[in-house]
Protein backbone atom coordinates (compact mmCIF):
# COMPACT_ATOMS: atom_id res chain seq x y z
CA UNK A 1 0.00 0.00 0.00
CA UNK A 2 1.36 3.40 -0.91
CA UNK A 3 2.96 5.43 1.88
CA UNK A 4 1.05 8.59 2.87
CA UNK A 5 3.63 11.37 2.93
CA UNK A 6 1.04 13.72 4.46
CA UNK A 7 0.76 11.72 7.70
CA UNK A 8 -0.14 13.96 10.64
CA UNK A 9 1.42 13.15 14.02
CA UNK A 10 -0.24 13.69 17.38
CA UNK A 11 -0.48 12.46 20.95
CA UNK A 12 -3.35 11.32 23.16
CA UNK A 13 -4.31 13.34 26.24
CA UNK A 14 -1.90 16.05 25.14
CA UNK A 15 -0.35 18.07 27.96
CA UNK A 16 -0.76 21.80 27.54
CA UNK A 17 2.61 22.45 29.14
CA UNK A 18 4.55 20.75 26.35
CA UNK A 19 2.30 21.57 23.37
CA UNK A 20 4.63 24.20 21.93
CA UNK A 21 7.70 21.96 22.15
CA UNK A 22 5.83 19.13 20.47
CA UNK A 23 4.49 21.36 17.72
CA UNK A 24 8.00 22.53 16.91
CA UNK A 25 9.05 18.88 16.52
CA UNK A 26 6.30 18.22 13.96
CA UNK A 27 3.58 16.94 16.28
CA UNK A 28 0.79 19.07 14.89
CA UNK A 29 -2.21 17.28 16.39
CA UNK A 30 -3.33 17.58 20.02
CA UNK A 31 -6.11 15.68 21.76
CA UNK A 32 -8.44 17.15 24.40
CA UNK A 33 -10.32 14.57 26.45
CA UNK A 34 -13.40 15.73 28.36
CA UNK A 35 -14.97 14.04 31.37
CA UNK A 36 -18.76 14.23 31.40
CA UNK A 37 -19.05 13.89 35.19
CA UNK A 38 -16.60 16.74 35.72
CA UNK A 39 -18.17 18.93 33.04
CA UNK A 40 -21.81 18.52 34.12
CA UNK A 41 -21.87 17.36 37.77
CA UNK A 42 -25.58 18.17 38.06
CA UNK A 43 -28.17 18.11 35.25
CA UNK A 44 -27.74 21.23 33.15
CA UNK A 45 -25.07 22.73 35.44
CA UNK A 46 -21.58 23.24 34.01
CA UNK A 47 -18.61 23.28 36.37
CA UNK A 48 -17.04 26.70 35.84
CA UNK A 49 -13.65 25.62 37.17
CA UNK A 50 -13.49 22.49 35.02
CA UNK A 51 -14.58 24.42 31.92
CA UNK A 52 -11.88 27.03 32.56
CA UNK A 53 -9.25 24.28 32.71
CA UNK A 54 -10.44 22.73 29.45
CA UNK A 55 -10.51 26.12 27.73
CA UNK A 56 -6.98 26.82 28.93
CA UNK A 57 -5.75 23.54 27.45
CA UNK A 58 -7.50 24.21 24.16
CA UNK A 59 -5.98 27.68 23.95
CA UNK A 60 -2.51 26.30 24.65
CA UNK A 61 -2.80 23.80 21.79
CA UNK A 62 -4.07 26.43 19.40
CA UNK A 63 -1.40 28.93 20.44
CA UNK A 64 1.21 26.27 19.62
CA UNK A 65 -0.30 25.95 16.14
CA UNK A 66 -1.77 22.50 16.70
CA UNK A 67 -5.07 21.19 15.41
CA UNK A 68 -7.24 19.58 18.10
CA UNK A 69 -9.10 16.27 18.35
CA UNK A 70 -11.91 16.07 20.92
CA UNK A 71 -12.69 13.13 23.18
CA UNK A 72 -16.27 13.45 24.43
CA UNK A 73 -15.77 11.67 27.77
CA UNK A 74 -19.14 9.92 27.60
CA UNK A 75 -17.59 6.86 29.24
CA UNK A 76 -17.44 8.88 32.47
CA UNK A 77 -21.09 9.82 33.09
CA UNK A 78 -22.16 11.71 36.22
CA UNK A 79 -23.84 9.55 38.86
CA UNK A 80 -27.23 11.16 38.24
CA UNK A 81 -27.41 9.50 34.82
CA UNK A 82 -27.93 6.15 36.53
CA UNK A 83 -31.17 7.38 38.07
CA UNK A 84 -32.64 7.38 34.57
CA UNK A 85 -34.81 4.36 33.65
CA UNK A 86 -32.99 1.46 32.01
CA UNK A 87 -29.66 3.26 32.28
CA UNK A 88 -27.48 0.12 32.55
CA UNK A 89 -26.80 -2.86 30.33
CA UNK A 90 -28.00 -6.31 31.41
CA UNK A 91 -26.46 -9.51 30.06
CA UNK A 92 -28.00 -12.93 29.37
CA UNK A 93 -27.34 -14.01 32.95
CA UNK A 94 -29.15 -11.04 34.45
CA UNK A 95 -25.95 -9.32 35.55
CA UNK A 96 -26.03 -5.51 35.46
CA UNK A 97 -23.09 -3.57 34.04
CA UNK A 98 -21.58 -0.51 35.69
CA UNK A 99 -21.49 1.16 32.27
CA UNK A 100 -24.25 3.47 31.06
CA UNK A 101 -26.29 1.93 28.23
CA UNK A 102 -26.09 4.23 25.22
CA UNK A 103 -27.14 1.53 22.75
CA UNK A 104 -30.61 0.68 24.05
CA UNK A 105 -31.61 3.42 26.53
CA UNK A 106 -33.28 6.50 25.11
CA UNK A 107 -33.09 8.12 28.55
CA UNK A 108 -29.29 7.84 28.56
CA UNK A 109 -29.04 9.21 25.03
CA UNK A 110 -31.31 12.15 25.92
CA UNK A 111 -29.10 13.02 28.89
CA UNK A 112 -26.01 12.74 26.70
CA UNK A 113 -27.55 14.90 23.98
CA UNK A 114 -28.11 17.67 26.54
CA UNK A 115 -24.51 17.35 27.66
CA UNK A 116 -23.22 17.57 24.08
CA UNK A 117 -25.29 20.72 23.58
CA UNK A 118 -23.61 22.23 26.64
CA UNK A 119 -20.20 21.27 25.28
CA UNK A 120 -20.94 22.91 21.93
CA UNK A 121 -22.23 26.05 23.63
CA UNK A 122 -19.02 26.51 25.62
CA UNK A 123 -16.47 24.87 23.32
CA UNK A 124 -17.75 25.53 19.78
CA UNK A 125 -17.38 22.63 17.40
CA UNK A 126 -15.37 24.76 14.97
CA UNK A 127 -12.40 24.34 17.35
CA UNK A 128 -12.04 20.66 16.53
CA UNK A 129 -10.52 18.86 13.57
CA UNK A 130 -11.85 15.45 14.66
CA UNK A 131 -14.07 13.92 17.33
CA UNK A 132 -13.48 10.45 18.74
CA UNK A 133 -16.61 8.29 18.78
CA UNK A 134 -17.03 5.39 21.19
CA UNK A 135 -20.00 3.29 22.27
CA UNK A 136 -20.59 5.85 25.02
CA UNK A 137 -20.39 3.55 28.00
CA UNK A 138 -16.96 2.25 27.01
CA UNK A 139 -13.85 4.20 26.02
CA UNK A 140 -13.85 2.39 22.66
CA UNK A 141 -16.58 1.19 20.28
CA UNK A 142 -17.47 -1.78 22.48
CA UNK A 143 -20.12 -3.27 24.72
CA UNK A 144 -19.01 -4.00 28.32
CA UNK A 145 -16.35 -6.70 28.79
CA UNK A 146 -16.77 -10.00 30.58
CA UNK A 147 -17.43 -12.59 27.87
CA UNK A 148 -21.23 -12.20 27.91
CA UNK A 149 -23.76 -10.37 25.72
CA UNK A 150 -25.35 -7.14 26.90
CA UNK A 151 -28.71 -7.05 25.17
CA UNK A 152 -31.20 -8.15 27.80
CA UNK A 153 -32.50 -5.15 29.72
CA UNK A 154 -36.16 -4.14 29.44
CA UNK A 155 -35.61 -1.75 26.57
CA UNK A 156 -33.67 -4.29 24.51
CA UNK A 157 -36.14 -7.12 25.14
CA UNK A 158 -39.47 -5.29 24.88
CA UNK A 159 -38.80 -1.99 23.13
CA UNK A 160 -40.06 0.04 26.10
CA UNK A 161 -37.72 3.00 26.51
CA UNK A 162 -35.71 1.87 23.49
CA UNK A 163 -33.38 4.37 21.81
CA UNK A 164 -34.66 5.87 18.57
CA UNK A 165 -33.74 3.86 15.50
CA UNK A 166 -33.15 0.66 17.44
CA UNK A 167 -35.36 -2.41 17.25
CA UNK A 168 -36.01 -4.84 20.08
CA UNK A 169 -34.14 -8.13 20.42
CA UNK A 170 -35.40 -10.32 17.53
CA UNK A 171 -35.24 -13.48 19.66
CA UNK A 172 -35.99 -12.32 23.23
CA UNK A 173 -36.39 -15.86 24.61
CA UNK A 174 -33.01 -17.10 23.33
CA UNK A 175 -29.75 -16.71 25.20
CA UNK A 176 -26.26 -16.96 23.66
CA UNK A 177 -24.59 -20.25 24.48
CA UNK A 178 -27.86 -22.17 24.43
CA UNK A 179 -29.57 -24.11 21.61
CA UNK A 180 -32.82 -23.01 20.05
CA UNK A 181 -31.81 -21.01 16.97
CA UNK A 182 -30.35 -22.05 13.65
CA UNK A 183 -26.97 -20.62 12.59
CA UNK A 184 -28.83 -18.35 10.15
CA UNK A 185 -31.00 -17.02 12.96
CA UNK A 186 -27.97 -16.51 15.18
CA UNK A 187 -26.34 -14.61 12.33
CA UNK A 188 -29.38 -12.35 12.19
CA UNK A 189 -29.09 -11.81 15.95
CA UNK A 190 -25.39 -10.93 15.63
CA UNK A 191 -26.23 -8.37 12.95
CA UNK A 192 -28.79 -6.82 15.29
CA UNK A 193 -26.33 -6.78 18.20
CA UNK A 194 -23.42 -5.30 16.25
CA UNK A 195 -25.91 -3.00 14.57
CA UNK A 196 -26.52 -1.44 17.98
CA UNK A 197 -22.98 -0.04 17.91
CA UNK A 198 -23.52 1.27 14.40
CA UNK A 199 -26.77 2.88 15.55
CA UNK A 200 -25.17 4.68 18.50
CA UNK A 201 -22.39 5.83 16.16
CA UNK A 202 -24.91 7.24 13.69
CA UNK A 203 -26.78 8.95 16.55
CA UNK A 204 -23.61 10.68 17.76
CA UNK A 205 -22.70 11.85 14.26
CA UNK A 206 -26.18 13.24 13.64
CA UNK A 207 -26.22 14.98 17.03
CA UNK A 208 -22.77 16.52 16.61
CA UNK A 209 -23.44 17.58 13.02
CA UNK A 210 -26.55 19.45 14.18
CA UNK A 211 -24.33 21.19 16.74
CA UNK A 212 -22.08 22.46 13.96
CA UNK A 213 -19.28 19.90 13.70
CA UNK A 214 -17.91 19.42 10.16
CA UNK A 215 -14.63 17.53 10.70
CA UNK A 216 -13.67 13.89 10.91
CA UNK A 217 -15.55 11.34 13.02
CA UNK A 218 -13.06 8.81 14.38
CA UNK A 219 -14.68 5.48 15.24
CA UNK A 220 -12.44 3.97 17.92
CA UNK A 221 -12.21 0.27 17.02
CA UNK A 222 -9.59 -1.90 18.78
CA UNK A 223 -8.02 -5.20 17.85
CA UNK A 224 -8.84 -7.74 15.19
CA UNK A 225 -12.21 -8.62 16.69
CA UNK A 226 -14.10 -11.60 15.30
CA UNK A 227 -13.26 -12.20 11.66
CA UNK A 228 -15.73 -13.81 9.21
CA UNK A 229 -14.50 -17.41 9.36
CA UNK A 230 -14.30 -17.40 13.13
CA UNK A 231 -17.80 -15.94 13.43
CA UNK A 232 -19.28 -18.63 11.17
CA UNK A 233 -17.72 -21.34 13.33
CA UNK A 234 -18.98 -19.76 16.53
CA UNK A 235 -22.50 -19.39 15.19
CA UNK A 236 -22.49 -23.15 14.72
CA UNK A 237 -21.72 -23.38 18.47
CA UNK A 238 -24.52 -20.99 19.54
CA UNK A 239 -21.96 -18.26 20.37
CA UNK A 240 -20.88 -20.33 23.34
CA UNK A 241 -17.47 -18.79 23.87
CA UNK A 242 -16.53 -15.75 21.82
CA UNK A 243 -15.54 -12.73 23.89
CA UNK A 244 -14.80 -10.46 20.95
CA UNK A 245 -18.33 -10.87 19.59
CA UNK A 246 -19.69 -10.28 23.09
CA UNK A 247 -18.19 -6.79 23.03
CA UNK A 248 -19.49 -6.27 19.48
CA UNK A 249 -16.09 -6.29 17.79
CA UNK A 250 -17.15 -7.65 14.41
CA UNK A 251 -15.56 -4.84 12.48
CA UNK A 252 -16.38 -5.82 8.90
CA UNK A 253 -20.09 -5.80 9.79
CA UNK A 254 -19.92 -2.71 11.99
CA UNK A 255 -18.38 -0.56 9.26
CA UNK A 256 -20.74 -1.89 6.62
CA UNK A 257 -23.74 -0.84 8.74
CA UNK A 258 -22.77 2.80 9.27
CA UNK A 259 -25.49 4.76 7.53
CA UNK A 260 -23.55 7.89 6.62
CA UNK A 261 -19.88 7.31 5.92
CA UNK A 262 -19.13 10.93 5.05
CA UNK A 263 -16.00 12.13 6.89
CA UNK A 264 -15.83 8.86 8.87
CA UNK A 265 -12.33 7.75 9.78
CA UNK A 266 -11.81 4.09 10.65
CA UNK A 267 -9.73 4.55 13.76
CA UNK A 268 -7.53 1.65 14.90
CA UNK A 269 -6.80 1.89 18.62
CA UNK A 270 -4.37 -1.05 18.65
CA UNK A 271 -1.64 -0.16 16.15
CA UNK A 272 1.48 -2.30 16.73
CA UNK A 273 -0.26 -4.61 19.21
CA UNK A 274 1.88 -7.48 17.87
CA UNK A 275 -1.03 -9.13 16.10
CA UNK A 276 0.10 -10.48 12.74
CA UNK A 277 3.68 -9.72 13.79
CA UNK A 278 2.85 -6.04 13.26
CA UNK A 279 2.78 -6.58 9.51
CA UNK A 280 2.27 -3.69 7.12
CA UNK A 281 -0.27 -2.95 4.44
CA UNK A 282 0.43 -4.00 0.84
CA UNK A 283 -0.71 -2.55 -2.47
CA UNK A 284 -2.51 -5.80 -3.28
CA UNK A 285 -4.59 -5.88 -0.07
CA UNK A 286 -7.63 -4.35 -1.73
CA UNK A 287 -7.79 -7.33 -4.10
CA UNK A 288 -8.40 -9.75 -1.22
CA UNK A 289 -12.14 -10.25 -0.46
CA UNK A 290 -13.22 -9.46 3.10
CA UNK A 291 -14.40 -13.05 3.47
CA UNK A 292 -11.00 -14.52 2.61
CA UNK A 293 -9.25 -16.58 5.26
CA UNK A 294 -5.98 -15.15 3.95
CA UNK A 295 -6.53 -12.16 6.19
CA UNK A 296 -6.79 -14.23 9.38
CA UNK A 297 -3.02 -13.94 9.79
CA UNK A 298 -2.96 -10.17 9.21
CA UNK A 299 -2.47 -7.66 11.99
CA UNK A 300 -5.45 -5.75 13.36
CA UNK A 301 -4.11 -2.62 11.68
CA UNK A 302 -3.90 -4.22 8.26
CA UNK A 303 -7.32 -5.88 8.67
CA UNK A 304 -9.24 -2.75 9.65
CA UNK A 305 -7.43 -0.78 6.94
CA UNK A 306 -8.70 -3.33 4.41
CA UNK A 307 -12.26 -2.89 5.72
CA UNK A 308 -11.89 0.89 5.49
CA UNK A 309 -10.81 0.66 1.87
CA UNK A 310 -13.95 -1.35 1.10
CA UNK A 311 -16.09 1.62 2.14
CA UNK A 312 -13.89 4.52 1.07
CA UNK A 313 -13.02 5.59 4.62
CA UNK A 314 -9.97 7.49 5.83
CA UNK A 315 -7.80 5.64 8.35
CA UNK A 316 -6.08 6.75 11.53
CA UNK A 317 -5.09 5.29 14.86
CA UNK A 318 -3.05 4.97 18.02
CA UNK A 319 -0.84 2.40 19.71
CA UNK A 320 -1.87 0.52 22.88
CA UNK A 321 -1.12 2.61 25.96
CA UNK A 322 1.48 1.69 28.55
CA UNK A 323 0.01 -0.98 30.82
CA UNK A 324 -2.86 -1.60 28.38
CA UNK A 325 -2.12 -4.50 28.63
CA UNK A 326 0.95 -5.09 30.78
CA UNK A 327 2.08 -7.86 28.41
CA UNK A 328 3.00 -5.21 25.84
CA UNK A 329 4.99 -2.97 28.19
CA UNK A 330 8.41 -4.12 27.00
CA UNK A 331 7.27 -3.61 23.41
CA UNK A 332 6.07 -0.13 24.37
CA UNK A 333 9.32 0.95 25.98
CA UNK A 334 11.61 -0.52 23.33
CA UNK A 335 13.41 2.14 21.30
CA UNK A 336 14.64 -0.44 18.79
CA UNK A 337 13.61 -0.76 15.16
CA UNK A 338 11.16 -3.50 16.20
CA UNK A 339 9.73 -1.67 19.22
CA UNK A 340 6.16 -0.43 19.39
CA UNK A 341 6.87 3.11 18.26
CA UNK A 342 8.88 2.11 15.20
CA UNK A 343 6.41 -0.64 14.31
CA UNK A 344 3.39 1.63 14.76
CA UNK A 345 4.82 4.31 12.49
CA UNK A 346 5.70 1.71 9.84
CA UNK A 347 2.12 0.43 9.93
CA UNK A 348 0.66 3.93 9.86
CA UNK A 349 2.71 4.89 6.83
CA UNK A 350 2.22 1.66 4.89
CA UNK A 351 -1.53 1.67 5.54
CA UNK A 352 -1.99 5.25 4.41
CA UNK A 353 -3.06 6.76 7.73
CA UNK A 354 -4.23 10.34 7.75
CA UNK A 355 -3.20 10.77 11.39
CA UNK A 356 -1.38 8.81 14.08
CA UNK A 357 -1.47 9.54 17.85
CA UNK A 358 1.08 8.28 20.37
CA UNK A 359 -0.64 6.91 23.49
CA UNK A 360 -0.09 8.66 25.78
CA UNK A 361 1.53 12.08 25.83
CA UNK A 362 2.53 11.88 29.50
CA UNK A 363 4.70 8.83 28.85
CA UNK A 364 6.87 10.81 26.46
CA UNK A 365 7.87 13.01 29.38
CA UNK A 366 7.84 10.84 32.51
CA UNK A 367 10.75 8.58 31.56
CA UNK A 368 8.69 5.71 30.12
CA UNK A 369 9.94 6.37 26.57
CA UNK A 370 11.81 9.53 25.57
CA UNK A 371 10.08 12.28 23.68
CA UNK A 372 13.25 12.63 21.63
CA UNK A 373 12.60 9.19 20.15
CA UNK A 374 9.21 10.25 18.79
CA UNK A 375 10.60 13.58 17.57
CA UNK A 376 13.52 11.82 15.89
CA UNK A 377 11.32 9.29 14.12
CA UNK A 378 9.10 12.06 12.81
CA UNK A 379 12.15 14.04 11.71
CA UNK A 380 13.39 11.14 9.60
CA UNK A 381 10.32 11.36 7.35
CA UNK A 382 9.30 13.98 4.86
CA UNK A 383 6.70 15.68 7.05
CA UNK A 384 4.10 18.21 6.05
CA UNK A 385 0.74 18.95 7.60
CA UNK A 386 -1.14 17.97 4.48
CA UNK A 387 -4.91 18.24 4.25
CA UNK A 388 -6.19 19.37 7.64
CA UNK A 389 -9.88 19.22 6.88
CA UNK A 390 -11.83 16.35 5.35
CA UNK A 391 -12.82 16.77 1.73
CA UNK A 392 -16.14 18.45 1.01
CA UNK A 393 -18.98 16.06 0.30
Amino acid sequence: MATDSALIYGTLDTQASTAWIEAQAGITMAMLELNWASFEPRPGIVSASYLATMKSCLQAYQAAGQRVTLGLGLQNPPSWVFSRPGSSYVDQNGDVSTEADFVFSQAVRSAAASYLSLVAAHLPMSNFWAIRLTSGGDGEMLYPPGGTYWAFNTAALTGTGLAAGMTANPYPNWRPGRPGLSPAQIDRWVNWYVGGLANVTNWQMQTLSRLGFTGYYQTVTPGSGTRPGELAEDEQQNLADIETTGVGAVWDRYYSMLGDKTNVMAYISSVADRSGDDDCGQDTDTCVPLTSGTMDSWSATRWITRIASQYGLAVGGENPGYGLPDSLNSHYTSTSATGMMASALRQARSCGFTVFYWAHDVHLWDGTIPFSRYADMIGRTHHRTGQLRPPAG
